[in-house]
């Protein structure tokens, strides 16, 4: 079928015209329309177009497309032909709508990954950094720990050293006088084969309460080294004295807990023997080996293992 260009209200010869719009044009009286029935309500404004044939009769084209539009077998033709290339077209329109829509999805992904890299990469930096000032703070701390062991360890010497010319002297019955001055002179001369007087003596006093037998310790500072250390060099003279009266040296208290891990590891015969000597300790783990220095408890366990 072949349409020449028309406008609306005019009139042209048509060379040719299809059945279905004679028939249309014929069937006017009987058409929806003519019957003041429009199956196509949005169609009424649509522009009025006529044409004549080679005959001479004028056809209603407007009625004639609208009466095609209201014939199922006509819409039929052209939703068949129309819909591959529908098809084609919604599924390209779709087809680019996905790919849009998962573009933007994959940005806004690749967005946000590459936020939270960068937020990773600023708090590993972060990490590194307070890392490295932890490692420089814990280094800082050892040597301080170093030092103020370097230094307690000199303080206990020095405290040492302020007792060297000290004695004590344990199960002490006190005389009534309660001159312990006098006491320290009495067992000198009598046990120890010392003879000394008071005026040997700087200073004396008991230490504590006295046993369950009455007996006190008594801590006594002499006048000089050499006095205190002839009176300690006859301290075996008391071994079997039935007064049970021992010395020894006036330690510190960090030595005196050394003193008496050693009496622990003696019991369990880790230790054969020890003694002290100016304030220092030594043992013999056998009867013939070698006396070993000892400085700390670590030392005491390294040598006599626990």
């Amino acid at each position: 079928m072949s349409f020449p260009t028309t406008s609306p209200g005019s009139s042209h010869n048509i060379t040719d015209i299809t059945d279905v719009a004679d028939a249309e044009a014929k069937s006017d009286s009987t058409s929806p329309i003519a019957e003041g029935t429009d199956p196509h309500p949005t169609l009424l404004n649509f522009p009025q177009i006529n044409v004549q044939t080679e005959t001479g009769a004028s056809i209603d084209f407007t009625s004639v497309i609208i009466g095609l539009l209201g014939n199922p077998l006509f819409t039929n033709v052209i939703a068949t032909a129309l819909t591959p290339a529908l098809s084609e077209s919604l599924s390209t329109s779709i087809k680019t709508s996905i790919n849009e829509a998962i573009h933007s999805a994959i940005k806004s992904v690749q967005d946000k990954l590459e936020s939270e890299s960068q937020r990773v990469d600023s708090n590993e930096q972060n990490i590194a950094t307070l890392t490295e000032e932890n490692n420089e703070l814990r280094e800082r701390a050892h040597k301080a720990e170093e030092r103020i062991e370097d230094l307690e360890c000199k303080l206990e010497e020095l405290e040492q050293y302020g007792r060297r010319n000290s004695l004590r002297f344990h199960n002490v019955l006190l005389s009534d006088s309660n001159n312990t001055d006098v006491d320290i002179v009495n067992i000198c001369k009598e046990k120890l084969n010392v003879d000394i007087s008071t005026d040997d003596i700087c200073r004396s006093h008991p230490i504590g309460r006295p046993n369950h037998h009455g007996k006190s310790q008594i801590i006594c500072r002499f006048r000089n080294w050499k006095l205190k250390n002839r009176v300690y060099s006859k301290k075996k003279l008391l071994k079997d004295d039935s007064s049970r009266i021992f010395i020894t040296e006036d330690l510190t208290h960090y030595r005196q807990e050394i003193i008496s891990e050693i009496s622990k590891a003696k019991r369990a015969r880790k230790v054969y023997s020890f003694w002290t000597n100016d304030g220092r300790i030594f043992i013999k783990t056998t009867e013939r080996g070698p006396k070993i220095l000892i400085s700390s408890i670590a030392e005491l366990n390294f040598h006599a293992p626990p």
